[in-house]
């Protein structure tokens, strides 16, 4: 994943353009023993907010899958814990940066308080494969189109 374009933590945490938010609260299902945040749930935040974004964009992700020609999986992903997240808390999951190669898409994310507060950041990389193949490929035009419409910058599949 050579051409993946890596953000450092200063470009997530103090990002000004914000592609996509959403409020949610944490769940009592979200925290550990410890009572703070499960690690791997903040990864879920990031990638339901990215999922809200592409249906924004008029993705149809459930069609694309059903039809079964491509697809985008998870080549890398990685999250910074800043701040404490604990049951009851309100939260505000934002994609930040996104950003297109020829065959893979870069997501930024952050969570913050709604006091404004970054308490998470992270990146993860989606790999376009033909699904028969499981080999990589273009991201299609359509699809390049539609997430350059919400913000997402980059060469794409041109």
């Amino acid at each position: 994943m050579s051409d993946r374009p890596r953000l450092s933590p200063d470009d997530l945490v103090h990002a000004t353009t914000v592609l996509h938010a959403e409020p949610r609260p944490v769940r009592f299902q979200d925290v550990d023993a410890a009572g703070i945040i499960y690690f791997a749930r903040v990864l879920e935040y990031f990638h339901d907010a990215f999922l809200s974004l592409l249906r924004r964009a008029g993705i149809d992700l459930p069609g694309i899958l059903q039809e079964g020609k491509w697809g985008m999986p998870l080549g890398h992903a990685e999250a910074d814990y800043l701040g404490p997240m604990r049951f009851g808390d309100d939260v505000v999951v934002e994609i930040v940066r996104l950003t297109l190669s020829e065959r893979s898409l870069h997501v930024g994310a952050r969570v913050r308080s709604t006091e404004g507060r970054v308490l998470a950041i992270g990146q993860a990389v989606h790999v376009c494969i033909d699904r028969e193949t499981f080999r990589s490929r273009r991201l299609p035009e359509e699809t390049v189109a539609a997430l350059t419409a919400v913000g997402a910058q980059g060469k794409g599949a041109g």
